[in-house]
């Protein structure tokens, strides 16, 4: 299934959103198993990303990461181009990934929307055809007093 995702982090300098097509395996049942997959799709993303920044430090590196023109376009617009290159190439594995990712999202500290609806029980059936815009809001904590 290849869903519309889109990703905003509150609190960033610049008001963006990136979007992003994500394909998984299967179609998810819940919301608990669309983020599972979801982490599980990008962790495979990341884990070649970080492979390819332990070559780039090795000097070993064999070929040249070239973009078609619109996806270099695309990237522009959102503000960054993105070369493929990690700020830090540490991994963790699958499993702590999609338990941490499931904790962030009992304790609030991400939100997810479908089609603009919110969603903040695991356990909430999904029934997604693919046409769907599924959107991941990291928030930030603000620290102070109350007046």
């Amino acid at each position: 299934m290849e869903l519309n995702i889109q990703l905003k982090q509150a609190g960033n300098r610049q008001n963006k959103i990136t979007t992003a097509k994500l394909l998984l395996h299967k179609t998810p049942s819940t919301i608990e198993e669309l983020i599972t997959l979801t982490v599980q799709a990008t962790w495979q993303s990341h884990k070649e990303k970080a492979k390819l920044n332990e070559s780039f430090e090795h000097g070993i590196l064999n070929s040249v990461i070239l973009y078609p023109q619109e996806e270099l376009e695309q990237q522009a617009a959102s503000g960054k181009i993105d070369f493929g290159f990690l700020k830090s190439a540490k991994t963790v594995s699958k499993e702590h990934a999609i338990l941490t990712a499931l904790e962030a999202f009992r304790d609030g500290i991400v939100a997810l929307f479908i089609d603009g609806e919110q969603y903040e029980d695991l356990q909430t059936p999904l029934a997604l055809s693919g046409d769907e815009t599924i959107t991941f809001i990291k928030l930030t904590m603000l620290s102070g007093r109350l007046w």
